[in-house]
């Protein structure tokens, strides 16, 4: 037994020490990953840098998620409601390429008019250690993380409300 146990540590301490040391997903403070994927509007890759200045609501989502269905015409009202204080909202789309009628539909059937990534071999998920849908993260006109939320955000959320007043002023 005792054999059994230390084997068992050894294998633990083994894969801890082969781990990442920033896995997980990023940290309020850090800076906002490196991300790239291709714009549904115009087919051209499109980088989170590219928004470098911005307030940037980055937000994880698949037509098949039905918290995902709840969550995108809020955020899609904070958009309207923020866009000229400089909010962009990016939707990264994690459906597969046959589901882009799917995301067509959707995005229509929700009134979405915010930035629309596809990334459909769901390297955002990796990039962001989203372990469900909807993710989403605020980033800064500075590239810093300043809210993580791994599930939906609720309507009139108050921590993610202050985070966002914060990164807008």
């Amino acid at each position: 037994m005792k054999q059994r146990f230390g084997t068992i540590v050894a294998l633990l301490m083994w894969a801890s020490a082969c781990a990442p040391a920033d896995f997980g997903p990023p940290q309020v403070g850090d800076p906002g990953p490196e991300f790239q994927a291709v714009s549904l509007e115009d087919n051209q890759t499109v980088a989170l840098a590219d928004y470098a200045g911005q307030t940037i609501l980055v937000n994880l989502w698949a037509t098949w998620c039905a918290p995902c269905r709840i969550e995108t015409p809020y955020l899609q009202s904070l958009y309207e409601e923020n866009r000229d204080r400089g909010l962009m909202v990016v939707g990264v789309s994690v459906d597969s390429p046959s589901a882009l009628d799917q995301v067509g539909g959707f995005l229509e059937e929700m009134g979405v008019t915010y930035d629309i990534l596809l990334d459909p071999d769901m390297v955002s998920t990796d990039v962001f250690a989203a372990i469900g849908l909807p993710a989403s993260f605020i980033i800064d006109a500075e590239g810093i993380v300043r809210f993580t939320r791994l599930g939906p955000i609720a309507e009139g959320d108050p921590a993610f409300l202050e985070v966002l007043e914060q990164t807008l002023n």
